[in-house]
């Protein structure tokens, strides 16, 4: 049976090449062609964008090189249509709370997933590899490895609920390899300790190391690779920076809306203050009393004399602005800031520049903080 996927529903994400210069001719990287797919996940269904880059001058040596955005594991596995969440979900299901595939899967339809039964087996054979991955032990891949100068080792867990094991995973973020992957019962500093080993044991470079800011992991890490550049989740850190801004933003959201209401209802004040004038301008003014023959005459002979003018050219016309009343500014400034708050989102009698620099020096404070916290704590086998 075939079911129809409304993939206007989907959430975009777009991934685009980091890469901006060619190395080869040291010009601008175009956006060079587009890959998507669609993964359903328990939470909804994700359009993954993926932007690749190359040298837009085909007289260059890397014109034929091809950049691609950093592969994230955490969302799918290469070439499948269904989250990594989804692949947790019956390897948990299945081994630790006894349920049938069957009856997994057909939960899972229920919720929103559409997953035929025939793709259930194919989904547990992937957790259980992922459980029990030993990739990084080939040797063609680790030839592989060496032969692109070495890795960028990306680490993560993923856990279904607060209770059953971490899956941890490891892979290369230059190639999108999977390394090694472990479902452990503890998070502590010891277990990751005995998991990253696995890497170090390959013998291939660690070039950087890439992860969040989990307690166990971050330890691990340091001992394992001490020498190595370590970096936090970009996704994280900015977040942690716009913390300060929120309660800003909301502020400047809600500063908007009480304008644009005040906008509102101040120009509706106007068109009945107007309308009203207007009605009793026309009740006083005199009535005309030529017969409609004869205004129809003095029409005509007005529109045959201006039209034996000659057209007046840019020079000799004067343009001259046609004074308005008050109130009639006061409506043209109110359809103004109207269109000027949808158009950017800001409030326009109170512009967010004037307390950006609050935010930014909060911005500012938090990375010196971290930076000194950072300088405050020596590396292990350091000495002080």
């Amino acid at each position: 049976m075939h079911r129809t996927i409304d993939v206007a529903s989907a959430r975009p994400l777009i991934q685009t090449a980091s890469e901006v210069i060619c190395p080869c001719c040291q010009g601008p990287l175009h956006i060079w062609q587009h890959r998507d797919r669609y993964v359903f996940r328990r939470d909804g269904l994700v359009h993954q964008i993926c932007r690749d880059k190359k040298c837009p001058d085909p007289a260059c040596d890397g014109h034929d090189k091809l950049y691609r955005p950093l592969v994230d594991l955490r969302l799918a596995l290469p070439r499948m249509s269904f989250g990594l969440d989804v692949v947790v979900f019956f390897g948990v299901g299945h081994l630790k709370q006894g349920r049938s595939l069957s009856e997994l899967g057909r939960e899972l339809s229920d919720t929103g997933v559409p997953i035929h039964q025939t793709h259930v087996g194919r989904l547990f054979r992937n957790f259980v590899a992922l459980c029990k991955m030993v990739r990084g032990d080939e040797e063609r891949v680790r030839q592989l490895l060496l032969e692109q100068g070495g890795i960028i080792l990306m680490v993560d867990g993923v856990q279904f609920d607060d209770r059953s094991p971490v899956l941890y995973m490891c892979w290369d973020a230059l190639s999108g390899t999977p390394l090694f992957g472990e479902r452990l019962e503890a998070r502590d500093a010891a277990a990751l300790n005995q998991f990253l080993r696995k890497v170090k044991r390959m013998g291939v470079p660690v070039l950087g190391v890439v992860t969040d800011g989990e307690k166990g992991l971050v330890p691990a890490v340091q001992a394992v690779f001490p020498e190595i550049p370590h970096q936090l989740c970009q996704t994280h850190f900015l977040k942690n920076c716009a913390k300060p801004m929120e309660e800003d933003l909301r502020q400047l959201g809600q500063s908007v809306a009480d304008r644009m209401e005040r906008v509102r209802r101040l120009q509706k004040r106007l068109v009945k203050s107007l309308a009203s004038e207007s009605s009793a301008a026309e009740d006083t003014q005199p009535q005309a009393t030529a017969s409609p023959p004869a205004r129809e005459q003095a029409a005509a002979a007005e529109q045959t004399k201006s039209a034996s003018k000659p057209p007046a050219t840019l020079n000799q016309q004067e343009l001259v602005a046609e004074p308005i009343s008050e109130k009639e500014l006061a409506m043209q400034l109110c359809r103004m800031a109207k269109l000027d708050a949808r158009a950017t989102g800001k409030a326009p009698l109170n512009p967010p520049e004037l307390v950006r620099h609050q935010r930014l020096e909060k911005v500012r404070e938090i990375a010196h903080e971290a930076t000194k916290k950072k300088a405050s704590q020596p590396r292990p086998g350091s000495t002080l």
